[in-house]
């Protein structure tokens, strides 16, 4: 409260003796707030909420004076995304229990006895870029599918032995000898009760004509083939690739006999890529196996190593209640280590129904890009 006259004729005096005040900073649950000086008055304040939840209310606020005392003339808050309720399936089911979805909960269908079911069993509620609640896909089907007994003549089965082929059974075959395979050696039953690829054939070795020209080539690689030689049926030429490059697809082809008794190679030709990464990845950089929890599991397969950008779903078992971040993602630390991007969820008593948390902005754009 004093000022002092100076010998040089100037009065000194204490420039902080009055002094803005601050507001106290808001309590935004599921949300934050952004600013670039102190909280005084006059200073204003942009809102913003967690992935998953949508601002109820003015997103800026400015710090007010009133009686003497500052305060926010306005404080929203942040309410969860919710999503409608998950579509029903015919011959089949959901775990949704009859309750109210909001963002990063889950539902896993199952099919009635009889009949397979077809596409992705769960689904999860996440958000479009109005902010609204979307599921992640379409539902799954339950369809009867029968695939027909598949016999290859001159020919046996090496594996799926049985007479009645339902969805996704494959069975593996193989010529006698004296013939040559023309087709994959193993095919798939499909939801549309065919065989994909088409059930192969076993052809008669001996076919003068049935000659395979030079391999395909590939760039940073080479194959063990003679050079402007003709290859005969059987004929099987082996890929390796060049020093800082790896193969990426069938490391050998064989000529084999089409249709139309023409030699022809049996796989597409593979690919020498740069061991190098693009900027800004790490495939070398592993995370170990996730962590488990305690009543409940993960998708992830036991014992593995699991490389940069792969993702596992944790679940709980029924009576369970998962909380936190249900989705971990493998992240590099650096280029040799992998983490895992949150820590692993828990597995609470007293519900029945199974929330899976979503990684937060990323995995959510990944899922409305499929």
């Amino acid at each position: 409260p004093l000022v002092t006259c100076l010998n040089t004729s100037l009065w000194h005096a204490n420039p902080d003796f009055c002094v803005a005040k601050s507001c106290t900073p808001p309590d935004i649950m599921n949300g934050n707030f952004n600013y670039t000086t102190d909280l005084v008055l006059g200073t204003t304040i942009i809102y913003t909420c967690d992935m998953g939840y949508r601002l109820v209310g003015q997103e800026s606020a400015q710090c007010v004076l009133h009686n003497n005392e500052v305060f926010w003339d306005n404080v929203p808050y942040c309410a969860s995304i919710p999503c409608s309720p998950p579509p029903a399936i015919e011959n089949g089911q959901s775990s949704d229990g009859n309750r109210d979805f909001t963002f990063g909960m889950a539902v896993t269908y199952t099919c009635n006895r009889g009949f397979s079911l077809i596409g992705d069993p769960t689904i999860h509620c996440t958000v479009n870029k109005d902010l609204e609640g979307v599921w992640s896909g379409p539902p799954p089907e339950c369809k009867v599918v029968r695939c027909k007994n598949p016999e290859v003549k001159n020919g046996k089965k090496l594996s799926g032995f049985g007479t009645e082929y339902t969805y996704r059974h494959t069975v593996t075959f193989e010529c006698y000898p004296g013939y040559l395979l023309n087709g994959s050696s193993t095919v798939t039953c499909e939801a549309d009760n065919s065989w994909n690829p088409p059930v192969p054939t076993c052809e008669p070795g001996q076919h003068p004509n049935a000659l395979c020209k030079e391999p395909p080539t590939v760039d940073n690689g080479m194959h063990n083939g003679t050079k402007s030689t003709d290859f005969v049926p059987g004929s099987v030429v082996v890929y390796k690739c060049k020093d800082g490059f790896t193969l990426t697809g069938a490391a050998s082809i064989h000529c084999k006999v089409d249709h139309q008794h023409q030699g022809v190679w049996s796989k597409p030709t593979p690919e020498c890529q740069s061991d190098v990464p693009p900027v800004g990845e790490h495939p070398n950089a592993l995370c170990k196996e996730p962590p488990t929890v305690d009543n409940g599991m993960h998708n992830g397969t036991k014992g593995t190593d699991f490389v940069h950008g792969s993702v596992v779903v944790y679940k709980c078992k029924d009576g369970f209640t998962l909380t936190g971040v249900g989705v971990l993602r493998c992240i590099a630390r650096d280029e040799y280590r992998g983490v895992w991007s949150k820590p692993p969820p828990e597995c609470r008593g007293g519900a029945n129904m199974i929330i899976v948390g979503i990684f937060p902005l990323l995995l959510a754009m990944l899922i409305m890009n499929i």
